[in-house]
């Protein structure tokens, strides 16, 4: 089993939930008291916001690199980044180290591709959902469609996932406003809803469209690699490369994984349910 890496408190919240699945499949995986091997990065994210919220790219990655280099000085075999906005940072990241990083979109991408979906809508922060670093990796990656909500929807969405749920703080109206903008979505063709901040999994654990828990994802993707001979394909490569190893019959790959991992989680129409309720 190779070491992961995790750069997270990105906010800790979300990479609490990161913690507990890599070791849930694992567990699941080897039984007893095995667990994963991991070693955890966490940033002060108040540095790291203030530096994104400013446009200060170049310092919000410097930040990212110093914390990838001591992993690996730590000797992980392999980095996650526990968010999907820092993904707009990723290749820099990735230049910065020999190991590899595993890219939470190349995970939707393959997950999206396993369950057939021609359109999904994508909620996030306002960066994810607007540039095209993510949205547009993903379309490549899983031949899908991305949709995002309208201007004034995606300045409330980041409203409320920097200022309320990277505090830890879920309100039902948040939920509410949440389900909504995924009807209006949903009317405009979507398969499927991408919850693009790893923070919106636990805001939101049902809608009226299938979810697609990034979290969950990234943390079955790099379960997997983490026990594979193969490294994870570079960046560019075609679709049926690297979505062709992903599928099975009855489901997608991150429900295989999960079946086969996590024998205490319930399942329930192919979808990973917690067991925990959100505040």
């Amino acid at each position: 089993m190779k070491t992961i890496g995790l750069i997270g408190g990105t906010s800790w919240n979300s990479t609490v939930e990161y913690y507990r699945y890599i070791n849930q499949a694992v567990a699941g995986r080897l039984g007893g008291l095995h667990s994963a091997r991991i070693v955890l990065a966490n940033v002060e994210f108040h540095f790291l916001e203030e530096a994104m919220h400013s446009n200060r790219w170049d310092v919000a990655s410097s930040i990212l690199k110093d914390e990838a280099s001591r992993l690996v000085a730590a000797g992980v075999n392999g980095i996650v980044m526990c968010s999907n906005l820092i993904h707009k940072m990723f290749d820099e990241v990735q230049a910065s180290v020999t190991v590899p990083l595993l890219h939470i979109a190349d995970a939707l991408a393959e997950e999206i591709h396993a369950r057939g979906y021609r359109c999904v809508a994508l909620l996030g922060a306002k960066t994810t959902m607007e540039d095209s670093f993510y949205s547009r990796r993903i379309e490549e990656r899983s031949g899908a469609r991305v949709l995002i909500p309208a201007a004034t929807h995606r300045h409330y969405m980041n409203i409320a996932i920097f200022r309320r749920m990277c505090c830890n703080i879920y309100t039902d109206s948040d939920r509410a406003r949440f389900n909504k903008i995924i009807d209006g979505l949903k009317k405009q063709g979507a398969e499927g809803v991408i919850l693009g901040c790893t923070e919106l999994p636990v805001l939101l654990t049902e809608s009226s469209l299938p979810l697609l828990n990034s979290t969950l994802v990234h943390s079955m993707r790099a379960v997997e690699w983490a026990f594979a001979d193969e490294q994870p394909l570079p960046v560019g490569a075609a679709p049926a490369q690297q979505l062709g190893q992903c599928t099975w019959e009855g489901g997608s790959m991150a429900v295989r994984i999960a079946r086969n991992h996590m024998g205490n989680s319930r399942l329930n129409n192919g979808r990973l349910l917690d067991q925990r309720k959100p505040q």
